[in-house]
């Protein structure tokens, strides 16, 4: 083995082993907050909790979480240029806090419609006034961990998501047992913003902010414009990731009953549970790999690489999963939940299918493919909405596992075309 593939082997391997960590704090975290959850608030409450979180990651989407990629992208590569790189932390900061009070207006102002059509209960109006102001607190948790990725710091990234992992078993545990559907909602505000405002116990995350607070004179607008792409990028994402799902949900509603759809809920948040893991690997390892690569011998290198150890593991855990599918249900949820155990193989079909592509369309990320980007994921939730909305009619519940198959489908299947057919006009063939 030459020395290129130890350091890549080594560099995946440290990845992996600190990210195994965050997951398993994840999962636990996760069982604790799904267990009271389903105890507490069961199949209806799964419904309405799910409906209000697709809104918030929608708006995070807008706020934080959509510049994921330009974050992790652009900290990674101007990590050994301390100047600009402590111009591009300012300015994404002060960017954040901008969107974020803008946005926060726009939910208070027409947090009475939200309301009635998210939550079906207008007396909750309350949630979203409150999401209008921890919101920036909520975004600025996300954009500390994009930061503390970006840098490669990850003993720091897997610090500050264990910090996270306690406090929203903590929190949530407290607020959904005192409270139950209104706890529910709250801590999803509540909790992230308690885990930023905690994470100033580390002095990295000290030193971060204290480089906004030297350099907010400095914003650099060239890197705001550039960011800017893939705030779009999220924009669109987040409303077309949103959308779907709570249209799917209330069709489900409509169509079926709440009950039915939270027992969907409840399937995809057994899939968060390993979703999960991989995403927190496409972002660690994938992403910083993409970016770093500069020819098309070494993006192909890097997949085989990545597909060599990721496809075992998805098929070992998957196979598990699924043969121990009712007790996972038992530990994770209760009784009330049983019937989800006859949506594990689709589940598992569609989810095997999308880590699959979305590995693949991180290439998108990397490399900015702003056009392929949009139309790759309009097929993906465009589908999964439409292909939703008939077979629902012939197959009842069965009939949304079906569409997410064949909406993933689509999606893999285009991601790796364009990809394909693109990479020579965003890498060079070899390194001169």
């Amino acid at each position: 083995m030459n020395v290129d593939n130890k350091e890549t082997n080594h560099l995946f391997l440290k990845v992996f082993s600190y990210n195994s960590i965050v997951v398993v704090g994840k999962l636990i975290t996760s069982f604790v907050v799904s267990k009271v959850s389903a105890i507490y608030l069961g199949p209806s409450g799964y419904a309405i909790v799910g409906n209000f979180k697709n809104v918030l990651q929608g708006l995070l989407g807008i706020t934080s979480t959509g510049f994921q990629s330009g974050v992790v992208k652009y900290v990674t590569e101007n990590k050994n240029d301390k100047e600009k790189l402590n111009i591009l932390i300012s300015s994404v900061l002060f960017l954040t806090v901008i969107i974020s009070f803008v946005v926060g207006i726009l939910i208070y102002l027409f947090s009475e419609q939200l309301t009635v059509y998210v939550l079906k209960e207008p007396t909750y109006i309350y949630v979203f006034e409150w999401l209008a102001f921890f919101l920036p607190l909520v975004s600025l948790n996300f954009i500390t961990i994009y930061i503390a990725n970006g840098l490669q710091k990850i003993r720091l990234y897997t610090l500050i998501i264990t910090l996270s992992n306690v406090v929203n078993a903590l929190g949530s545990f407290f607020l959904i047992y005192y409270f139950n559907l209104k706890g529910a909602l709250m801590a999803s505000l509540i909790v992230p913003s308690l885990s930023f405002l905690l994470g100033f116990i580390f002095k990295e995350i000290r030193e971060i902010y204290s480089v906004f607070y030297k350099y907010y004179k400095d914003i650099s607008i060239t890197f705001i414009k550039s960011i800017s792409t893939y705030l779009f990028m999220a924009i669109y994402s987040s409303i077309l990731i949103s959308l779907s799902y709570i249209l799917i949900r209330n069709k489900i509603i409509e169509s079926i009953n709440t009950f039915n759809a939270g027992l969907w809920e409840a399937m995809n948040k057994i899939s968060t549970f390993y979703m999960m893991f991989f995403s927190s690997l496409f972002t660690l390892y994938l992403l910083p790999e993409l970016t770093n690569n500069k020819t098309v011998k070494g993006y192909y290198q890097i997949m085989k690489h990545y597909f060599k150890y990721i496809l075992p593991i998805m098929l070992v855990l998957f196979t598990g999963l699924y043969i121990f599918r009712v007790y996972v249900i038992k530990i994770v949820l209760t009784n009330e939940f049983e019937y989800v155990k006859h949506f594990f193989l689709l589940q598992f079909v569609g989810d095997f299918i999308k880590i699959l592509a979305f590995s693949i369309a991180y290439q998108f990320h990397a490399k900015k493919m702003v056009k392929f980007y949009l139309i790759s994921d309009f097929i993906l939730y465009g589908t999964f909405y439409i292909f939703s909305t008939f077979l629902i009619n012939d197959f009842n519940l069965q009939g949304i596992y079906y569409a997410y198959i064949l909406s993933a489908l689509l999606y893999f299947l285009s991601v790796v075309l364009f990809v394909s057919r693109n990479n020579q006009k965003y890498l060079v063939t070899h390194v001169l």
